[in-house]
């Protein structure tokens, strides 16, 4: 290839601030192509003058793999393809179809033109102002299995959203033209695996995927259930357990505020006609009283952070007090609509916090102990903790549970699972069929957090393992924690992640195949994605 002299017009600086506001960066070159030829001609200038190229979707992710904290950004580049690369053609076939869209697109805005042909997905994140590039690069998810005796339906998965790739184009290094160029990867090509969920480890331009028809979805919210009740060891008949609205529904979340008796729980059930009782909603986010932050929330984290950090509990029954106050004020507890109406509800606004997360692989009978084991050394942990004086977790535990990135599921013969998945199946134990998606939150540096989610993370690594289940992590959230910091546990980074997944070297192989310069890098990445 021929050397580019003139460095590519049109670049202007932008700055960088992670979800948490604990990853930041300023005075990012930035670009934001037009078309696929201005990216490959932005990428191999980049390249040819030793950048390193990132996408800087919309920030909303807690880990180091965008850039790192405070690093000099002077070679890097930022790909912003929000702006323009956001073109989506939609193709229906009976009830179901197909799509191909450009990855810089905004699931809401995704949502709304598949809702347009009565298509839509039944479980995805709840923000909606993610970009479609960046959900599939960390496999994002949503909560969803099987409800009793339910089948899938046509052109569904259980699994994350990256499932439902039919192909995608990537951008990738030829050798014999010595450039960046694209090149279109089929979901039966064995060398898709590890681009279905990237890690942010190659620019994905444009996917082809499969998409069910939309369903209408009754939200219902419950904030009288005892957490001893829905948590309990195992499911029992008459018991309000997590397992039994699984078996209900299928659908369901838990956000458990600290130093509260009861969680907020909320299922989605399919419902096709208006139930009398429930509240009609034709727009998402619908919980309004969750999408600010009110004064008397403010105040109390004020004092929390100046000295006063026997102020948690507090914090966490003002919350939950917020959460029934705001359900009944609003009328959000019973609520109908299609899909992306009940599924969509984080807002940009909406209090920003840190979170650990971990995908605990398992069979769908052990969700309940699962559930009990974790939440029960929770609670020894914050006792523990609270006897020294020390209250690191201001902030609600979070549940959802899914299926599995099951190759079956997709319309094309022989596909393949996704190598980096969070729930790939675990071949040596085919009866494992759900993850449970475990999150712990709390304020960004509050005192001895990173200490507790360090010891909290051994625990969950040893005991969710062996022949009762596999903990992977989640790439966008919290893990590999020491008691000063997440991200920096060598032995997490280097010995539990990769062994968590099978050809991790194989999959490690082909992204340096394809970006052999490590141009689609940054710091964290290269410690973290490399061959065991």
């Amino acid at each position: 290839m021929e050397i580019i002299k003139n460095k590519p017009t049109g670049s202007y600086y932008s700055d960088y601030e992670n979800w948490s506001k604990q990853v930041s960066g300023t005075h990012i070159q930035t670009y934001s192509p037009k078309n696929v030829a201005e990216l490959l001609n932005i990428v191999n200038w980049a390249w040819q003058n030793n950048y390193q190229v990132r996408v800087s979707g919309q920030q909303h992710n807690w880990s180091p793999l965008t850039i790192a904290n405070g690093n000099n950004n002077s070679q890097i580049i930022f790909i912003d393809m929000s702006k323009y690369l956001k073109n989506v053609t939609i193709t229906k076939t009976g009830d179901s179809g197909t799509f191909t869209a450009q990855t810089g697109i905004l699931m809401e805005a995704l949502f709304t033109a598949l809702e347009k042909k009565t298509l839509g997905y039944y479980a995805h994140p709840a923000p909606g102002d993610l970009t479609l590039g960046g959900v599939l690069a960390i496999n994002g998810h949503g909560t969803c299995v099987p409800a009793k005796n339910e089948k899938l339906t046509e052109k569904g998965t259980w699994g994350t959203i990256s499932n439902n790739i039919i192909s995608l184009s990537a951008i990738v290094w030829d050798s014999a033209a010595e450039c960046y160029t694209t090149k279109t990867f089929q979901r039966n090509d064995p060398e898709i695996a590890p681009f279905l969920a990237c890690v942010g480890r190659t620019i994905i331009y444009e996917v082809t995927m499969q998409v069910p028809r939309n369903k209408r979805l009754r939200c219902q919210s419950f904030v009288d259930i005892p957490a001893t009740e829905l948590f309990a060891p195992k499911a029992q008949t008459g018991l309000r357990t997590f397992s039994h609205y699984l078996d209900q529904c299928g659908k369901a979340e838990a956000i458990w505020f600290p130093f509260t008796d009861n969680p907020w729980m909320k299922i989605w059930t399919e419902s096709p006609s208006y139930p009398t009782v429930s509240k009609p909603v034709h727009s998402p986010y619908n919980y309004p009283f969750s999408d600010r932050v009110p004064v008397e929330i403010s105040d109390l984290i004020k004092l929390i952070n100046n000295g006063y950090p026997e102020k948690t509990p507090a914090m966490g029954n003002l919350q939950m007090s917020l959460v029934k106050t705001g359900l009944g004020a609003t009328i959000a507890g019973d609520l109908w609509g299609w899909s992306k109406d009940v599924l969509l509800y984080v807002k940009p606004d909406t209090l920003r916090v840190t979170a650990n997360g971990y995908a605990i692989i398992t069979k769908r009978d052990n969700i309940q102990p699962v559930l009990h084991d974790f939440v029960t050394k929770y609670e020894e942990m914050v006792e523990k903790y609270q006897k020294l004086n020390s209250w690191p977790m201001n902030g609600p535990i979070e549940v959802r549970v899914t299926g599995l990135d099951k190759p079956e599921d997709s319309i094309v013969s022989g596909a393949v699972a996704p190598a980096l998945s969070a729930v790939r199946p675990v071949d040596e134990h085919p009866e494992w069929d759900v993850a449970i998606w475990l999150d712990i939150l709390s304020m960004p540096d509050t005192p001895d957090a990173n200490k507790f989610y360090n010891e909290m993370e051994q625990w969950i690594f040893a005991h969710f393992s062996g022949d009762y289940a596999l903990t992977r992590v989640e790439w966008s959230k919290g893990w590999g924690y020491t008691d000063d910091a997440a991200w920096e546990n060598t032995n997490v980074l280097n010995n539990i992640v990769p062994g968590s997944y099978k050809d991790w070297d194989k999959s490690m192989a082909i992204l340096n195949k394809y970006d052999p310069h490590q141009t689609f890098t940054s710091p964290f990445m290269r410690k973290l994605l490399k061959q065991k």
